[in-house]
C-alpha cells in the first residue's frame, strides 16, 4: 500500500491520483528464451543474472507503475529508497496481479502471454512467431543489408566447422570478430575472436550456443568509440511513438554497461539525424513483419583511419530496453540534470554489506532528493543471503562532467 506523500517525494508523484495504471512484468530471460532449443535447465551466472535483473528495475514501481515480480524485494532496500526521499514501490508479487492495470512485459513471449490472461483487459501483443522472427539477428541483418548496404555481418553458420573456414578466408588486416547467437543476451554471450584460427575454448563456446540456437552471426569487430541506443514505440499503424535517443556505454564486445541521459547532448548530436532515419527505416520493416510495440535499436560509432563511421543498425530488440526505468526517472526531473544509471559487478565494486552503511561510505556524494544530485544505489544488495551478481547505482549530477567526476570516485573508492 501507499502511504501519504511526504514533501521529500513531491519531486517524483507530481499529480499522482493514486491508482496503478501499468504493470509491468519484467521477463529479463526473454531474449534467450526465443532460442528454439534453450536448455532451460542451464546453471551458472547466466540464469542468476536473468533471475535479478527484475530487481535491476524496481525504479518502475513509481507514480502511478508496478512491477510484477516472482519474489518481494528486500524491505531493507525499500526502507533505503524512502529514506532517499523515494515513494513506496507499488510491487505485485506473482501470482497475485492488479488486474485493472494495463500488462506490459519486458517482451512478448509464451510466458508473458499466459500471464496477461489473468488481467481484466488481456494486452493486445504481436503473435509470438512474429516476434521471435524479429528480435533474431539474422532479421536485423537483413535489414542492415536491404536499407544501410550491410558489409558488417560476415556470415551467418549452422555450424563450427562452418565458422572455422569463413574465418580461415577472411583478409588478414581484419582486425577480428565478433560471435552472437541469432537470439542474443543484452551482448552477454557476444565473443570476441582474435586470430583467424578458433581454440578450444572458442569451439566449445559456439557449440553450446549452436544447441540452443540454430545458427550463430559472425561481425567484424569496430573499434567503437560512441554506443547509441533508440527507445521508441511502433503503433498499430506503423508509426513511430515518443522516440528517445540517448548515448549507451558498453564493452568492446557491446555487452550493456550502462545508459547515459542528458539534455541536448553534444555527444550524440552529431548523430541524431542519421538515427533518426534509421529508426523510421527499421520501423517499416518491423511493421511489414507484422510487429508492433517497444523497440530498442543500437547503433554505434567507430573510427578508423581518422575518421568516424555510423553502423545505424546494429541489433533490434523488439522489446522493453533495461535503460526506461533511468530514462523514465530523467524525464520526471524534466531533464534538468544529468544521470548515468549503470550495473557494476559485486565482484569488482565491494560496497558495504548493509544500507545504513551506505550513506556513511558515500559521505556528502549520498543522493540529495532536493536536488537530484548524488549517488543511488538501485538494486538491492542481497539475495537469498547472498550477495548479489550486479548491483545497480545511479549517478547524478548537473552535468556531464560532474556525473563522469562521481563515476570515478565511486570506482577509485569501491573497486578492488
Amino acid at each position: 500500500m501507499r502511504g501519504n506523500k511526504t514533501a521529500g517525494e513531491s519531486w517524483w508523484w507530481g499529480v499522482y491520483s493514486g491508482v496503478v495504471t501499468r504493470e509491468y512484468f519484467i521477463n529479463t530471460d526473454f531474449d534467450i528464451s526465443l532460442r528454439p532449443n534453450r536448455d532451460v535447465s542451464a546453471a551458472g551466472a547466466r540464469t542468476r543474472q536473468a533471475e535479478e535483473m527484475p530487481h535491476h528495475l524496481l525504479l518502475l514501481a513509481l507514480s502511478g507503475d508496478s512491477v510484477l515480480l516472482n519474489d518481494a524485494p528486500d524491505e531493507q532496500f525499500e526502507q533505503y529508497l524512502r529514506e532517499m526521499g523515494f515513494p513506496p514501490l507499488a510491487v505485485s508479487v506473482f501470482p497475485e496481479v492488479r488486474r485493472d492495470a494495463e500488462f506490459t512485459p519486458f517482451g512478448w513471449n509464451r510466458e508473458a502471454e499466459q500471464i496477461s490472461s489473468a488481467y481484466s483487459t488481456p494486452a493486445v501483443h504481436p503473435p509470438l512467431e512474429v516476434v521471435r522472427r524479429v528480435n533474431g539477428r539474422r532479421f536485423a541483418a537483413s535489414v542492415e543489408s536491404e536499407v544501410f548496404g550491410g558489409g558488417e555481418v560476415v556470415g551467418v553458420f549452422t555450424s563450427v566447422e562452418d565458422v572455422e573456414e569463413c574465418l580461415l578466408n577472411r583478409p588478414v588486416g581484419e582486425n577480428g570478430w565478433i560471435l552472437k547467437a541469432d537470439h542474443g543476451n543484452a551482448g552477454l554471450g557476444n565473443r570476441r575472436l582474435r586470430a583467424r584460427t578458433l581454440g578450444e575454448t572458442d569451439r566449445g563456446a559456439i557449440a553450446r550456443l549452436l544447441a540452443e540456437d540454430r545458427c550463430v552471426l559472425l561481425e567484424r569487430w569496430r573499434p567503437r568509440v560512441l554506443d547509441v541506443s533508440s527507445i521508441f514505440e511502433i503503433d498499430a499503424s506503423g508509426n513511430v511513438v515518443d522516440l528517445r535517443i540517448h548515448e549507451v556505454v558498453n564493452t568492446a564486445d557491446g555487452a550493456f554497461i550502462g545508459g547515459l541521459f542528458e539534455r541536448d547532448s553534444t555527444t550524440v548530436a552529431p548523430w541524431r539525424g542519421a538515427i533518426t532515419d534509421a529508426v523510421a527505416a527499421v520501423a517499416e520493416k518491423l511493421t511489414e513483419a507484422g510487429y508492433f510495440g517497444s523497440v530498442c535499436l543500437d547503433s554505434f560509432v567507430w573510427e578508423s583511419g581518422g575518421e568516424l563511421h555510423l553502423r545505424a543498425v546494429v541489433d533490434i530488440n523488439a522489446r522493453l530496453s533495461v535503460s526506461v526505468p533511468a530514462q523514465k526517472l530523467w524525464r520526471a526531473w524534466d531533464g534538468d540534470t544529468t544521470i548515468y544509471w549503470r550495473l557494476f559487478s559485486t565482484r569488482k565494486l565491494r560496497l558495504p554489506e548493509s544500507y545504513a552503511e551506505l550513506a556513511k561510505a558515500f559521505g556528502d556524494r549520498t543522493f540529495d532528493a532536493s536536488r537530484h544530485r548524488g549517488v543511488l544505489v538501485t538494486s538491492p544488495l542481497h539475495s537469498g543471503g547472498r550477495r548479489r551478481l550486479r548491483v545497480g547505482v545511479l549517478l547524478a549530477g548537473k552535468t556531464r562532467a560532474e556525473v563522469e567526476d562521481l563515476d570515478r570516485w565511486l570506482r577509485g573508492r569501491f573497486e578492488k
